[in-house]
């Protein structure tokens, strides 16, 4: 600042001529010390860690001192610190951070300590404690034990300031930053680091599923009676203060999203923001859902991630300069308009669960075809020599108009510049990883409204079939079952532990004895509930309609007609389902057995005596 940097010659021996005392404000914009051209030393900082004190006089601090604000804000993000403070603070909590990489001592002062208290200390998010070595990940888990129970500061220790309001997306990015510190898995399964993490993941569900905890926490009524079960129209109402209808953007065209503009009622905001629906848009015809849409701040007007979880909560967007919260508006609909749109979701959920499974059908049979990479750039350099491509498959060079197929084979002779080539096989392979994540996105997008669909339509187990295998692979861990299974064994196995889970609720009637499935068996759902066309369903989507209503079949043997047959058996009379016992081997043969959940006879052909 004032044309001195870190360059000019120390003089270790000349004093400043007043007594420099920095403990208080910096002392590298005009102090004595700085004016002397000398370094601060501790006597300058009242005794005092340098890391605690704004001084700014030293090796490294005057290096900070040339960079730009944007630099250091940059350098902070980069060492996982927290950007947010003002000039005086980021530059101290950058210089400290050198300070701890090149040893935790600096040429004037005392020792800076890679855990010291700088960097913004604790109200700052504690940026040091995210640093990878070793006593650092010791004094972050230190300091998540010892702030146990607060939930945000806990989560603010990844270096990004959250709070009670944050987005889910933002509540999840802390979480995986602080999950990858002290996973037990990264440090030797320690007592410390089993504690640190089950501290994050307590903070994180807390945070981003408030209302689950809340539901728990209420002290109800025991009238000694058990809980009715939920019933499928069960309608969710609440107040719009501070609630928004915010805006949003195509993915592609980035066009305006608009109901009125598209002729579609106000609710359909409703259905599009809690992951429901899908609409097209009106600029490109697109069709996309709030997992993929560009959603706007309705106060700073700047994007932020959101997630369907985020729609009955009031959230901030994250953004720099904007803490204020808003919530998403609720549109009146009639309770007819709401059964019409669960039957119209249920419908194109079981169009995204058929092409998901011809899909998988197309991926095998390719599994089984003999062919590998070489083969296919024969094909492409046979289809460049038909001039059926435009472009070298090497090179990329351009087969222009006018030329022949001898052309196009003297180029593939000829085509040996290794360096074009390259250029040109990056460039197809970052095209290819865009067109990988484009995939992704839409892939994630339909998985989230197949499940949104199921909670809709009152998480019907029965319903199980239409969900994808990732999403049920994570429904089986939450019950800690094993998830490397073929879908209809997950259907079948997660089923029974759902409906074991809630006869018992029903039942006995516990302190938290609402359900939150409905296990409705087969033949008391409604028509609307089932398959719209089963006989246009192949056997593999059958299989997991049967496991998804607990009927018994023979995979190996059983084939489409026996599936229907069954299906409709249990419909019409309810015979066929499985019996659900605690313990497999407690099965007597020969006898008359009744489903006290399903009030359902089951007879067993007697192949031997009882052993008793």
């Amino acid at each position: 600042s004032s044309g001195i940097n870190a360059e000019w010659p120390l003089r270790p021996g000349r004093m400043a001529a007043k007594p420099c005392r920095c403990d208080s404000k910096p002392c590298a914009s005009g102090g004595p010390c700085f004016k002397a051209k000398v370094l601060c030393t501790e006597n300058c900082h009242g005794n005092a860690s340098w890391a605690n004190v704004p001084c700014l006089n030293t090796t490294t601090g005057l290096k900070v001192k040339t960079m730009k604000p944007v630099e250091v804000r940059k350098a902070l993000c980069d060492a996982g610190l927290s950007p947010i403070g003002d000039k005086a603070e980021l530059q101290k909590r950058l210089a400290v951070h050198f300070t701890s990489l090149s040893g935790g001592k600096e040429d004037g002062g005392n020792g800076a300590g890679a855990g010291g208290g700088a960097g913004g200390g604790a109200g700052s998010g504690g940026g040091e404690g995210v640093h990878n070595s070793g006593s650092s990940v010791v004094d972050l888990m230190e300091a998540i034990n010892a702030n146990e129970g607060d939930f945000a500061f806990i989560l603010s220790l990844s270096g990004k300031i959250v709070k009670a309001t944050s987005s889910k997306a933002e509540l999840r990015k802390s979480y995986f930053i602080l999950s990858s510190k002290v996973h037990p898995d990264k440090n030797a399964n320690s007592a410390v680091s089993k504690k640190s993490f089950q501290a994050v993941l307590e903070s994180f569900e807390r945070l981003a599923n408030p209302e689950k905890f809340e539901e728990t926490e209420e002290e109800e009524e025991d009238d000694g009676k058990p809980a009715k079960k939920r019933k499928k129209t069960e309608r969710f109402t609440r107040g719009n203060g501070g609630c928004f209808p915010t805006k949003m953007r195509c993915p592609r065209c980035k066009d305006y999203w608009n109901t009125k503009n598209l002729g579609l009622e106000d609710a359909a905001y409703n259905f599009i923001m809690q992951g429901v629906k899908q609409y097209l848009c009106g600029g490109c015809f697109l069709r996309f859902g709030c997992m993929t849409a560009v959603h706007l701040c309705p106060y700073c007007k700047k994007t932020f991630e959101y997630d369907p979880e985020d729609y009955h909560r009031k959230i901030t967007c994250g953004n720099k300069r904007c803490d204020k919260t808003f919530g998403f508006y609720m549109f009146k609909v009639s309770e007819r308009r709401e059964k019409e749109i669960r039957i119209e979701a249920k419908a194109e959920n079981e169009k995204l669960a058929k092409t998901r499974a011809q899909q998988r059908r197309r991926g095998a049979r390719a599994d089984k075809r003999v062919g590998t990479q070489t083969n296919e750039e024969r094909v492409q350099e046979q289809l460049f020599v038909l001039r059926l491509l435009d472009n070298c498959p090497k090179c990329g060079w351009l087969l222009e108009k006018g030329m022949h197929k001898d052309d196009a084979r003297e180029h593939l002779t000829n085509c040996n510049d290794q360096k074009q080539i390259k250029a040109y096989q990056k460039d197809i392979a970052d095209r290819k990883s865009k067109e990988n994540s484009k995939k992704t996105a839409q892939e994630s997008q339909e998985e989230i409204l197949a499940f949104k669909t199921w909670e809709f339509n009152g998480r019907q187990v029965g319903q199980l079939w239409m969900l994808s295998e990732n999403i049920l692979k994570k429904e089986c861990k939450k019950y800690n079952l094993e998830t490397d299974e073929p879908k209809h064994v997950l259907i079948s196995k997660l089923g029974r532990v759902i409906r074991d889970r809630e006869r018992k609720m029903i039942t006995m009637g516990g302190e938290d004895h609402k359900t939150t499935h409905d296990i409705t068996p087969i033949h008391k759902v409604d028509a609307e509930d089932l398959p719209a066309d089963m006989e246009s369903m192949v056997t593999e989507e059958l299989q997991c309609v049967a496991a998804s209503y607990g009927l018994d079949f023979d995979h190996s043997s059983d084939v489409k007609v026996d599936l229907l047959k069954k299906l409709e058996t249990a419909r019409l009379k309810g015979t066929g389902l499985l019996m659900i016992l605690d313990d497999q081997s407690d099965k007597r043969k020969g006898r008359k057995r009744k489903n006290s959940d399903e009030d359902l006879d089951y007879d067993v052909t007697a192949e031997g005596k009882d052993s008793d």
